[in-house]
């Protein structure tokens, strides 16, 4: 795979794309840590595109990312930017890291940034092969479809798709999340069971009260 068609960069062109969809300065202003997996690339509209089964291979492509890896950003921020690249360089990292740093600003970095006609030639290029394509958003909506009439408590909260009907299920098989995290329904960050009020933007959970 060449370099320019990595998941790195596939993540870094969707930014892009995200932020020159805002106005025409977001690519040049900065961005928190928390807008890129809650609004600008979040992991469950974007994990087709990103060539992603997991929401772990997710979570440490972006750690990747805010590591500077290929310098496409900037984490502002030094502490926090050599703690997630002594925690890539660990055995086993927890890739779950950026969410302590949520509120960190970054920046693209200048020479990377894919301005607007740009992205569109590359999403041109992207789209060669579209009958592929066709083919695999048809298998996706089969696999949406069939759990049609089941209730939403058999279905993973973050991927949205069909939990096996079986006695004791504590991870999602599609994205392999554990089930007993569960995303809030504002702002989608994780949120522990027995929590009432989400911590990031204070919403209520349905079950709470």
């Amino acid at each position: 795979m060449a370099a320019s068609d990595s998941p790195l960069r596939r993540f870094h062109q969707i930014l892009c794309e995200s932020l020159s969809g805002r106005d025409g300065e977001a690519l040049d202003r900065p961005f928190t840590v928390a807008e890129i997996y809650q609004d600008l690339v979040p992991y469950r509209t974007h994990r087709d595109r990103l060539g992603l089964d997991m929401n772990g291979d997710y979570e440490h492509l972006l750690l990747r990312l805010l590591a500077g890896e290929q310098d496409l950003v900037r984490l502002e921020a030094e502490p926090a930017l050599s703690e997630i690249r002594e925690e890539l360089e660990s055995s086993n990292p927890n890739t779950g890291l950026y969410r302590e740093y949520a509120a960190v600003d970054v920046r693209l970095v200048e020479e990377h940034v894919l301005a607007p006609e740009v992205v569109d030639v590359v999403e041109e290029e992207a789209d060669d092969g579209v009958e592929n394509g066709i083919e695999e958003v048809e298998e996706v909506e089969e696999v949406e479809e069939a759990p049609v009439g089941k209730a939403t408590s058999v279905e993973c909260g973050w991927c949205e798709r069909a939990l096996p009907d079986r006695p004791q299920v504590s991870f999602c098989p599609h994205c392999g999340v554990d089930l007993n995290i569960v995303p809030c329904p504002e702002c989608r960050e994780a949120m522990e069971p027995d929590w009432r009020y989400c911590v990031v933007c204070g919403t209520e959970t349905p079950a709470a009260g």
